[in-house]
């Protein structure tokens, strides 16, 4: 039986390919008991590593079962464990992710990136909070939902936080994007990946408000050794920048929404169903996760 058959057991009617990456590909799908459109990643066992397979793949299930948070792509339903393709039901996120923006509408404004910004620093406190570390932050894992509020995908990479004898247990592996990555991770050192978060979303703000990611590297462009040193995600958000108050341009198209005025997870009965991204969310720019996890 092919994937799309077994969808159809489960309840869910496939609807079309939404994009392809290292460790599965993502379709979207008509879910009957919710009456709306999901994303639903799909993840073939038989072309994945071992390593992927035994290591990063269960602490991935692990990590979205327990995440709740509005800016946060939510996680429906996960099956086929024991099976040879695992199936991870989640939120669709109509307008694509945000690099796919980026290239089709240019830089943003600068009250629309605060607004986003803010969103992602929410959210990665959160995560923090959690003792949870993304790992893999860049623009092609941050997807705007149908009122363009920003949420983080992919956890392919993160990691509970674990700490002995009163003191963080560094990363050793190189994860994510060397365009989002942070010097200590590119050096091959053992790092805070709380503070390489904090790296990647620096770049994640550039990359908005400037849309490249290249000077940096052409221009060779030099910033301090101390991680310690950076700045934190409490003192960003108490930053004057994040808190003046911006009028939104009528070319910003990203009208507010309120993502606590219903249940989490429930569809609201009083708006259309979340459209599907108008083409392939997937983009060349950046690429897949440049190196496999290990």
């Amino acid at each position: 039986m092919n994937y799309k058959a077994f969808l159809e057991t489960r309840g869910y009617t496939f609807k079309r390919n939404l994009g392809e990456g290292t460790y599965g590909k993502v379709v979207s799908a008509y879910c009957k008991d919710r009456r709306r459109k999901v994303a639903i990643k799909v993840i073939d066992k038989e072309e994945v590593s071992s390593n992927y397979l035994e290591k990063f793949l269960p602490r991935e299930m692990k990590i979205i079962r327990t995440l709740r948070h509005p800016n946060i792509v939510k996680t429906y339903d996960i099956f086929g464990l024991n099976s040879t393709k695992v199936y991870v039901v989640m939120e669709l996120c109509g307008k694509g992710n945000l690099l796919r923006y980026i290239n089709h509408h240019g830089a943003l404004s600068e009250p629309l990136s605060c607004r986003l910004f803010t969103q992602l620093c929410k959210a990665i406190k959160y995560l923090h909070k959690k003792y949870v570390a993304h790992r893999d932050l860049k623009c092609e894992n941050l997807l705007l939902d149908r009122h363009y509020n920003l949420k983080v995908c992919d956890f392919g990479f993160s990691k509970r936080l674990m700490y002995r004898h009163g003191n963080m247990v560094l990363s050793e592996t190189y994860c994510g994007s060397w365009s989002y990555a942070a010097p200590e991770v590119l050096r091959g050192l053992p790092y805070n990946p709380k503070l390489s978060d904090v790296w990647s979303m620096g770049v994640v703000l550039y990359v908005n408000v400037i849309r490249l990611v290249e000077i940096q590297m052409k221009h060779k462009i030099h910033h301090p050794d101390v991680p310690s040193q950076r700045i934190t995600i409490r003192n960003i958000l108490c930053h004057p920048w994040m808190l003046r108050k911006w009028e939104m341009e009528d070319t910003d198209e990203a009208p507010l929404s309120n993502p606590g005025s219903r249940q989490e997870g429930q569809p609201d009965e009083n708006t259309k169903e979340e459209e599907e991204p108008t083409q392939d969310s997937s983009d060349p720019g950046e690429g897949p996760s440049t190196c496999a996890p290990r």
